[in-house]
């Protein structure tokens, strides 16, 4: 019971630093009030404490997992991805002044992932791809999972329960106004997740995680046995350099 409240009290304690870093009063409300009531981050926080391999941060957005998890006493490096030049020029600002070790770049993860071995998190990003696009980028993200480490994906299934079509709306609401890219969506199935991962190389532990939310989210951990490395992945792109993500925010008018 002791370490539950302990737990507890460090991660509103965590949620309340990051979202403090964040200037605009109604963003850091919704940072507060978004990273207190998502189960992801503890989540996350669990799986990944005590791993010394490096995070890559697939769909990164403004860098609140980087973020939560140095709040919370990892301090692994971290490389996130982001298509979305604001919410990247945001957390930068924010990791630049307050934590070390965390590179945040302007990356379309359509385009090849840069060449990594560690730890991965998926958070929300799969349903905003193309089902041929999805397949092609998990099975990529596979080879960047080092053995021993963990891919961490978080979506939403496609079913035809209630939850799933709160999610929809949920998702179509938050690009209403502009907070996400306005694509379609497409919300993938258990199944197409769950088919890319080798049952010789990965372990999957596959739940819920909505929480007191009304939302459909799941989370999908799969780890990399110790005994299998990762196979190369030739072709992949090296790492822009960090101007990139200034170039690319100016040719989007971000």
């Amino acid at each position: 019971m002791e370490l539950l409240k302990r737990n507890a009290a460090e991660h509103e304690t965590a949620c309340a630093r990051v979202a403090a870093r964040f200037q605009e009063p109604l963003l850091r409300n919704y940072v507060r009030g978004k990273m207190r009531s998502d189960r992801v981050y503890p989540a996350a926080y669990e799986l990944l404490r005590s791993s010394t391999n490096p995070i890559l941060d697939v769909g990164c957005g403004v860098g609140l997992l980087a973020f939560y998890l140095r709040e919370r006493g990892c301090f692994q490096p971290v490389l996130g991805l982001d298509i979305d030049a604001r919410k990247i020029r945001n957390g930068r600002e924010i990791a630049a002044s307050h934590y070390d070790d965390i590179e945040l770049r302007f990356h379309d993860v359509q385009e090849a992932i840069p060449v990594f071995s560690g730890n991965v998190a998926l958070l929300d990003v799969l349903h905003y791809l193309p089902p041929a696009v999805q397949e092609a980028l998990l099975s990529h993200l596979t080879g960047c999972v080092a053995p021993g480490g963990v891919l961490i994906i978080r979506d939403c299934p496609c079913d035809s329960r209630p939850r799933f079509w709160m999610t929809w709306l949920a998702e179509k609401f938050a690009q209403t106004i502009s907070w996400n890219l306005d694509v379609p969506l497409h919300f993938p199935s258990r199944s197409s997740i769950n088919d890319v991962f080798s049952d010789h190389e990965f372990e999957r532990d596959i739940r819920p995680l909505w929480g007191a939310s009304p939302f459909n989210n799941h989370i999908f951990v799969f780890r990399r046995s110790k005994r299998v490395g990762a196979p190369d992945r030739p072709g992949a792109l090296p790492p822009p350099p960090i101007d990139a993500v200034a170039e690319a925010s100016s040719a989007r008018g971000g």
